[in-house]
């Protein structure tokens, strides 16, 4: 969810999904308002998964067991809440109403792995290099 909230320049449309799951739950909670249906969102922050490259070891991102383990303690604990937010996504998710909101978006940004690994030549997206027949 952190990527719905703050923009990482490398992932434009993961970015736009992220920020339009959010609102979708936020538009079914308020439909199923007056029945037995709870709509509970999990925010993530970035977490070391093999999902992209580099994420697996970055140091940026949460530990995988440590967010599993701080989800399950939150779901224990708050089983009527609407947003389950690891301590950790909540610099992401309240950097606007904080009022530090670009220093969030700066500092996500330069701490992104993704976004410095260089392309190789011919990878780039449509093109290959040509073979010697």
């Amino acid at each position: 969810m952190g990527g719905g909230q703050v923009l990482l320049k490398v992932t434009p449309s993961h970015n736009a999904s992220k920020a339009a799951i959010h609102m979708l739950s936020e538009s079914i909670r308020l439909q199923l308002a007056d029945t037995n249906v709870k709509i509970m969102e999990l925010e993530p922050p970035a977490v070391r998964t093999s999902l992209l490259p580099g994420q697996e070891n970055s140091e940026y991102a949460m530990p995988l067991d440590e967010f599993v383990a701080e989800v399950i303690a939150l779901l224990e604990s708050q089983p009527d809440a609407k947003e389950i937010q690891v301590e950790r996504v909540k610099f992401l998710r309240y950097g606007e109403a904080r009022g530090d909101y670009d220093q969030v978006v700066e500092t996500l940004n330069v701490s992104d792995l993704h976004g410095r690994q260089p392309r190789r030549a011919g990878r780039r997206r449509g093109l290959t290099p040509r073979r010697a027949p």
